[in-house]
């Protein structure tokens, strides 16, 4: 399964360049900014961030414009229940757990005639409570630090305020972008590029520049360097890569931006060569000391699966015919799969390799559609089925035969073997089992029972190989 991005999306030169944000560590760090009418908000408002939080505290502020008591201004923070890894928007909450620390969120808070939306990386989250009954007021805005020393631990970036109520397609469509600072109905907009100093200019030109308390600049929300980091964590590690095959799979839907990190190649396609990539990225692998694939294949007896390449694998991909069911199937040690309906994908966490002769034993019968191997370089190849059947002759004797005759098997792979008999206009009308053979020749008696008189095919198969021929019955 390839999963091809559908979305592109446009790298400005300047998008989030050298981009910086402010770190608050908790205690006495935000940034104000001072009353205004233009920050008067009660009615339709959008609030948006970045955030990244490294601890969670009881009701830390992200932007609240309720400095006072029972100030009754707008306010975007942590919620009040433990362990605050919630939001709370005008006094309505989301459960707790929507946030993880030291990992990007994008949210958006927009309040449309009353009615509060909450999104986190673009999609809708469930809220709930009474909202509060906002009102002009003249305390100023501050970012990372609500009423009363409630300070947010961790980055924030990208803070743009609205004076419209933004929908869910125009939040999406622009939280990774830079603003121009000209958009209507934008209000104030910092993209703490600066990088230094105390002061945090807002480009809108409408001159709501806010000042520096305490916070230490850092780097910020990046775009650019998110491929891999699926996550949003700034760590490249295995969680990354089990979120890429979830969303590859179709396990995961995975939001525009996730989509994006997934396609580390950049070929515009999901697939299991960016596996590969990321896992040469989180190991540090020395592809060079590797083998490259130009040529595989594979054998199948049954539910086994043997595949032989010129090269070292890094990741497999196999897909079937039909939706499987499968579980304990046994990949080396240091590997993982993940599946979905009929498509498995299995690579290496630990820098290992298949070469020769590697068996998968799938437990059950299957059949197989297709199989894709990518070697560390990055190389794709198709595994095309050797042909090397198991069973090289089969003879039946006396042929025509009353009650009972001989069978005489010769078998290059071992294998449980099955015996099937069709009538002339080929329906089944026989199937039985003559057990497991080994490699070499055989030689097994054979009745027909109370079957009538006539001519019939007698096939006997080892897996998905078989050998047929035409019997005369006369009882």
């Amino acid at each position: 399964m390839k999963k091809y991005i559908l979305v592109t999306i446009v790298l400005i030169s300047s998008l989030f360049c050298d981009d910086h944000s402010i770190n608050f560590d908790g205690q006495n760090d935000f940034v104000i900014i001072p009353d205004n009418a233009a920050l008067d908000l009660t009615n339709n408002y959008t609030l948006e961030a970045w955030i990244f939080p490294e601890s969670f505290s009881w009701l830390a502020g992200i932007i609240s414009k309720y400095q006072t008591s029972a100030a009754n201004g707008y306010m975007l923070r942590l919620t009040s229940q433990a362990p605050y890894t919630g939001l709370g928007f005008d006094e309505k909450i989301t459960n707790t757990g929507v946030l993880s620390a030291n990992q990007w969120h994008h949210i958006a808070a927009v309040n449309d005639n009353g009615q509060r939306r909450l999104y986190i990386n673009g999609s809708l989250t469930s809220i709930s409570g009474s909202a509060l009954n906002v009102i002009s007021n003249s305390d100023p805005i501050r970012l990372g630090s609500d009423y009363s020393s409630r300070y947010f631990d961790g980055r924030i970036d990208e803070v743009r305020i609205w004076n419209i109520a933004r929908n869910q397609e125009e939040i999406v469509s622009s939280m990774d972008s830079s603003l121009t600072g000209q958009e209507s109905g934008l209000v104030a907009y910092y993209n703490f590029d600066e990088g230094s100093g105390i002061i945090l200019n807002d480009l809108t030109g409408n001159g709501h520049n806010g000042t520096v308390f305490g916070g230490l600049w850092s780097s910020g929300y990046s775009l650019s360097g998110l491929l891999g980091d699926i996550n949003f964590d700034e760590i490249l590690n295995v969680y990354d890569a089990v979120m890429l095959v979830a969303i590859m799979l179709g396990n995961e839907n995975g939001n525009e931006y996730q989509v994006y990190a997934c396609d580390t190649n950049r070929d515009d396609i999901i697939d299991l060569q960016d596996i590969v990539m990321l896992m040469q990225w989180i190991l540090e692998i020395d592809i060079d000391s590797f083998g490259s694939i130009s040529n595989a294949g594979f054998n199948q007896n049954g539910n086994v699966i043997t595949i032989d390449s010129d090269g070292d694998i890094a990741g497999i991909q196999f897909q079937f015919y039909e939706d499987m069911n499968l579980s304990n199937i046994n990949f080396p040690a240091g590997w993982s799969y993940a599946q979905n309906k009929n498509s498995i994908i299995a690579y290496s966490l630990n820098g290992s390799s298949i070469d020769k002769n590697f068996k998968v034993d799938f437990i059950k019968d299957i059949e197989i559609k297709n199989i894709e191997v990518v070697d560390w370089h990055g190389n794709s190849t198709q595994v095309k089925e050797s042909i090397n059947p198991s069973i090289n002759f089969m003879n039946v004797s006396p042929n025509p035969f009353n009650s009972k005759c001989r069978i005489k098997l010769s078998l290059i792979r071992p294998g449980n073997v099955d015996l099937s008999l069709y009538n002339v206009n080929g329906v089944l009308v026989k199937k039985e089992q003559l057990g497991f053979l080994n490699v070499g020749n055989h030689e097994l008696g054979w009745s027909p029972g109370n079957l009538s008189s006539g001519t019939y095919f007698i096939k006997t198969s080892v897996g998905k190989y078989s050998k047929s021929k035409k019997i005369l019955y006369l009882k």
